[in-house]
């Protein structure tokens, strides 16, 4: 069974927003944030993965529909 390209992107930006966070959640009490870092890496090659199988590339434009057509995928 194989992902959609859709669906990664939708984890991957879920995955990068959460991290980020951490990342700077982490730095206010002067920790160095080492599962947050770990998890936007991942994130980051889970969009570097999708951008090099899209055969057009990654564009800005493709998140939010990304978004919408899972949760089209959800609703239907």
């Amino acid at each position: 069974m194989q992902i959609g390209a859709d669906i990664l992107l939708v984890i991957a930006t879920i995955v990068a927003i959460l991290s980020f966070s951490s990342i700077i959640a982490a730095w206010t009490v002067r920790r160095w944030p080492w599962v947050p870092m770990i998890s936007l890496c991942i994130a980051l090659g889970m969009f570097a993965f999708v951008h090099f199988e899209a055969s057009d590339g990654l564009v800005p434009l493709d998140i939010p529909d990304a978004f919408i057509s899972v949760a089209a995928r959800m609703l239907n």
